[in-house]
C-alpha cells in the first residue's frame, strides 16, 4: 500500500515551517509527501530542499490554484493506491492517518474519508470544530458540520456525510480515476464540494472519521483574499459544478436563486442572521 500526501503551497514558507514536522513524523512507513509549489516568490522551495530533502517538490511556473495543483501531482505520480489532498496550514495528531485508513479499509464502497478538523487557536481554553465533514443541501450549498461547536466525545464517531472539507481528504486512486480528479476549471473554492458530489454521483460513500484529528490555522493560506473575493469565486465555481453535473438551465436557476436570496439577506437580514442561518430558514 503506497500513499502520497499532496500539499499545495503558495508563498507559505512560514506555514510549512510550522506544520511540516507533524506530517513528516506521521507513523506510516508507506507515506510519501509531495509539495506542489504554485510559483511562490518567498523561500518555500529553498526551505523544503534544505530541511526536508526527502519530500518530492513539483514546481509550477504559474499559480494553478488548489485543485489544478493537486491534479498536477496526480498526473506526475500515478502509481499510488491512496492520495491525501492537504492544505499547508495544518498540524496533525500522530494517528490521524491510521484512523482514516482504517475507515477506508473497513467500510464498504468508500469514496473518500476526512478527519475532524479543529481550529488551531483555542476559544476559552477549548478546541472548536472547524469541520466535521460537509452538509450539502438541495441547492448544492455546502456547510461545515458542527462549525463553532466545542469539541467533545460526541464528535468522535465515524459516519456517512455529504462531503469532505478539502483541507484534508483521503481518496483512492480507483475512485480518482473514475471521477477524473479535481475540476480543472476551478481555481479556488468549492472544488472540494464538487469533488465530493461527483464521487457520490459515481456511487461511492463519503465518511467522516472523528477519531482522526487535525488542527487548522483557518484562512492562513488565503489570508490575502477578502470575503467578497472568496464569495465571488465560490459562487462562480458552484455554477460550474452544477452546469457540468446537471446542465445549463439548472445552473442558471440555482444561481438566480442564490443571488436573489443573497441580496434579500444583505438588504434586510444581515444584521440579525448569518447568511447560513437565513438560507436554512428558507
Amino acid at each position: 500500500m503506497k500513499i502520497l500526501a499532496i500539499i499545495v503551497n503558495y508563498n507559505g514558507k512560514q506555514l510549512l515551517e510550522r506544520n511540516m514536522p507533524s506530517l513528516v513524523s506521521t507513523y506510516q512507513p508507506n507515506l510519501d509527501i509531495c509539495v506542489v509549489d504554485n510559483n511562490s516568490s518567498d523561500d518555500s522551495i529553498l526551505f523544503l530542499e534544505k530541511e526536508h530533502p526527502e519530500i518530492k517538490i513539483l514546481k509550477s511556473d504559474k499559480n494553478l490554484g488548489y485543485g489544478r495543483a493537486h491534479n498536477l501531482a496526480l498526473n506526475k505520480y500515478p502509481d499510488y493506491q491512496y492520495y491525501i489532498f492537504m492544505n499547508n496550514d495544518l498540524s496533525l495528531e500522530p494517528d490521524w492517518l491510521s484512523n482514516l485508513l482504517e475507515v477506508m479499509q473497513v467500510k464498504q464502497n468508500v469514496g473518500a474519508v476526512g478527519p475532524k478538523i479543529l481550529l488551531a487557536k483555542k476559544k476559552d481554553g477549548k478546541y472548536v470544530i472547524n469541520s466535521a465533514g460537509l452538509e450539502i443541501d438541495k441547492h448544492y450549498m455546502a456547510y461545515d458540520r458542527y462549525e463553532g461547536e466545542n469539541d467533545d466525545g460526541k464528535y468522535s464517531q465515524t459516519e456517512k456525510v455529504d462531503g469532505i472539507c478539502g483541507a484534508v481528504m483521503l481518496v483512492s486512486r480507483k475512485v480518482l480515476d473514475k471521477v477524473k480528479g479535481f475540476n480543472s476549471k476551478m481555481f479556488l473554492y468549492y472544488e472540494d464540494v464538487d469533488l465530493s458530489l461527483r464521487i457520490r454521483d459515481a456511487g461511492y460513500n463519503i465518511y467522516y472519521c472523528g477519531k482522526s484529528v487535525v488542527y487548522h490555522d483557518h484562512m492562513a493560506s488565503t489570508a490575502n483574499l477578502g470575503s467578497s473575493k472568496r464569495n465571488q469565486m465560490n459562487m462562480k465555481n458552484r455554477y460550474i459544478s452544477i452546469k457540468n453535473r446537471l446542465g445549463f438551465f439548472v445552473a442558471i436557476k440555482e444561481t438566480v436563486w442564490y443571488l436573489y436570496n443573497w441580496i434579500t439577506w444583505k438588504t434586510f437580514h444581515s444584521k440579525k442572521l448569518t447568511l447560513r442561518e437565513y438560507l436554512n430558514d428558507k
